[in-house]
């Protein structure tokens, strides 16, 4: 069709018409951010698209193949994403970190921890909790009974991953009834969440080399289970 046509012609213009066309679609979408949600909130999902949209754009630029003279506008194009997505994520950030939170956006963010926050802590917690020591129980078995593909590392790992994740789901239930700290129990729970991630994967390496059918099979079972378990209470919730 000669429309589309004439709008590839357009974008084949030159190289950089599509990194021009992202650029512009970053600046929108961060305007749009911003005027939407004009709180700190809001500032500071402008600062997430504009930073996250200007290093996709660099990133693209570097993928063109051009000559010497393409060069030399790639760089005058680097600047323009630089000094304007750049200036404008680093001005909302200014912005987000002076004004601070409102206690109306402070109570939002502590009710939205609450609400969301440490329930999928704690679903992932109670998942990792289940799943090794269900595999724990059966290494061990098997680690007895000397079967070559299971150590006592693996046994030690999904112990030491199980112990965890009950921390995990301690902590969780300790913030539900303390009622504050939700936003320092967060980051400690995301932390253990990323030391026990690869603890549990290192784990289960060992099945892992012997059979990647059966350890995604026990998993797909149990985040099945769980995910049915978890849609029956959110129903009776909501009929309560």
């Amino acid at each position: 069709m000669w429309l589309f046509d004439v709008f590839a012609w357009l974008y084949n213009l030159t190289p950089f018409t599509g990194a021009l066309l992202l650029w512009f679609l970053v600046l929108v979408l961060t305007a749009c951010a911003t005027m939407k949600y004009p709180t700190r909130r809001g500032k500071l999902v402008g600062f997430g698209i504009s930073v996250v949209g200007a290093v996709f754009i660099l990133g693209y630029l570097e993928t063109l193949v051009l000559s010497d003279t393409g060069k030399e506008i790639k760089d005058v194009v680097k600047n323009l994403v630089v000094m304007s997505l750049g200036g404008l994520g680093s001005g909302l950030l200014a912005v987000a970190i002076s004004d601070g939170p409102s206690k109306a956006e402070i109570e939002q963010t502590r009710a939205s921890i609450r609400n969301w926050g440490l329930t999928v802590f704690e679903y992932l917690f109670v998942f990792i909790l289940v799943c090794s020591l269900v595999l724990a129980a059966i290494c061990l078995l098997l680690w007895l009974l000397d079967w070559p593909v299971v150590s006592g590392q693996e046994v030690t790992g999904l112990l030491l991953a199980f112990l965890g994740a009950a921390s995990g789901c301690a902590i969780v239930s300790y913030l539900r009834r303390l009622m504050k700290w939700e936003q320092l129990g967060v980051a400690v729970l995301f932390g253990l969440l990323l030391f026990l991630l690869p603890v549990y994967v290192q784990a289960i390496w060992g099945l892992v080399s012997w059979s990647l059918a059966a350890v995604l099979g026990f998993h797909g079972v149990a985040g099945i289970a769980m995910g049915w378990t978890v849609w029956r209470q959110r129903r009776e919730w909501r009929r309560s």
